[in-house]
């Protein structure tokens, strides 16, 4: 879970059909979600979060990546398209639309899923480096997904 709260704001959660999400929010203005990589978490945006913040809603989510502490039901899709299809609900359960999704490593393929899915909601869409086309999970790491469909599977994978 994000450390970062002097940084991000405080946390709150949102319930979800597939489970709750904490996020941290802070400021105020056109809302801008932050989508981190796997094996991450909110703290990868706190050091551009405080800047925006001055004009924009900087929404920054634990999302199920695996560095989340609440756990996600059973038979949550993990999938691609499935973690776009929890993006938008979240964005749905916090009321946001015309909002700026900022994506990097696998967030970044999750955004792009959620832009191609579910463009009501989105005015933006910025890409750091992360993952594109075939690319998702890369290669290197592809096995890893098994890990993350359980809750033993990702206690084992973080020891």
């Amino acid at each position: 879970m994000a450390t970062s709260v002097e940084l991000l704001g405080p946390i709150r959660e949102v319930g979800l059909p597939e489970g709750r999400i904490r996020y941290h929010e802070r400021g105020e203005g056109p809302p801008i979600v932050f989508v981190h990589g796997i094996i991450a978490n909110a703290d990868v945006w706190r050091h551009i979060v405080p800047a925006l913040a001055q004009r924009y809603r900087c929404i920054t989510p634990d999302w199920p990546l695996g560095e989340h502490v609440l756990p996600m039901r059973v038979g949550t899709d993990f999938s691609l398209f499935g973690l776009a299809d929890l993006v938008d609900r979240m964005l749905a359960a916090l009321v946001l639309n015309e909002v700026t999704m900022v994506g990097n490593d696998t967030g970044g393929a999750i955004c792009q899923a959620v832009a191609a899915l579910h463009p009501k909601r989105l005015a933006r869409l910025v890409l750091t480096p992360c993952e594109a086309f075939d690319n998702f999970l890369p290669l290197p790491i592809k096995h890893l997904q098994m890990f993350g469909r359980t809750p033993a599977g990702l206690m084992g994978a973080s020891r």
